[in-house]
């Protein structure tokens, strides 16, 4: 049992908000929030940024990494076909995966996940983004929890696009900024698992708990984390 709860989640991230932390340290915690209260295996974020790129924002494993560049690159998938469409897509089962995306249900089958669900990041009129969650096993999730899933695929939204702003360019601007963190706290991870012997999941939920625990931001930690790393003797 976890001690996490949506409330609780969502308060810490808009009271983050209004300290006027960065968009990239409140959207990967409210991951690691959403993959523990979905009960989910791993999770991912994939932004559009401009026309038609996809850029990885976070990912909680090396495993959902992977699946998020292969349908960035590919530019087939559960999350493409969401930003497209501007709503949520899910599918279960080898047979419906291999159905619905030919090469990327190979692919998410292979990586032995057979569940995927994924939400909109819509931003006024237009999706920016999509958060993934994967299972394991096939499962269907039940209403509320595809609710819960938007409720944090939303939040995540806001807290990208803080202050409010309808201009294009200056939500691009914001995209990029939030995945130049994302860089540092990637790093942080790859650190961490080196140097207490963990996998990139444990080393993400270990940088996670350190943000929650001092209240900094998770760039402000991983940046710490990379600081001590490379400072002189």
């Amino acid at each position: 049992m976890t001690s996490t709860t949506s409330g609780s989640a969502f308060a810490m991230a808009t009271a983050a908000m209004v300290r006027g932390t960065d968009g990239a340290s409140i959207v990967h915690v409210l991951l690691a929030d959403c993959l523990d209260l979905l009960d989910a295996d791993t999770a991912g974020i994939l932004v559009r940024v401009g026309g038609s790129d996809m850029e990885l924002l976070a990912a909680t494993s090396h495993q959902a990494r992977n699946l998020e560049l292969y349908q960035a690159q590919s530019h087939e998938g559960p999350c493409i076909e969401t930003i497209e469409h501007g709503r949520s897509v899910e599918a279960a089962g080898e047979a419906e995966l291999a159905a619905r995306w030919p090469d990327f249900g190979r692919a998410m089958a292979a990586a032995d996940f057979l569940t995927v669900h994924t939400s909109p990041m819509r931003w006024h009129d237009h999706a920016v983004g999509g958060v993934n969650l994967f299972w394991h096993e096939e499962r269907r999730l039940a209403p509320h929890e595809r609710e819960l899933a938007q409720a944090f695929a939303d939040i995540c939204t806001l807290a990208l696009m803080q202050p409010t702003t309808t201009d294009r360019e200056s939500v691009t601007q914001r995209l990029l900024a939030a995945l130049q963190g994302r860089v540092d706290i990637e790093r942080a991870k790859g650190v961490l698992a080196q140097t207490q012997d963990v996998d990139i999941a444990d080393a993400f939920t270990l940088l996670v708990n350190r943000s929650k625990d001092t209240g900094r931001p998770l760039a402000e930690i991983a940046r710490g984390i990379l600081q001590d790393i490379v400072a002189p003797r």
